[in-house]
């Protein structure tokens, strides 16, 4: 049970700490976390893109944006 909860723990500052290091890559410090595409800000620590890149990315697989 404890193992469960120190790897639940673990994996969310791994989370926090790879959002931080994206919103300072993206100059932003302040940010909680940025969007590795456009550089946006993003509120959750969760995600890697905001909502618009997303589901520019997942148009792209489906062959809906031509290029």
């Amino acid at each position: 049970m404890f193992e469960v909860q120190y790897n639940d723990e673990m994996e969310a500052e791994v989370q926090r700490l790879e959002a931080n290091n994206r919103a300072v890559a993206a100059g932003h410090p302040e940010w909680v976390n940025a969007c590795v595409v456009c550089g946006c800000e993003i509120k959750r620590v969760d995600v890697e893109r905001c909502e618009q890149c997303q589901s520019e990315r997942q148009a792209d697989k489906k062959g809906l944006n031509p290029s």
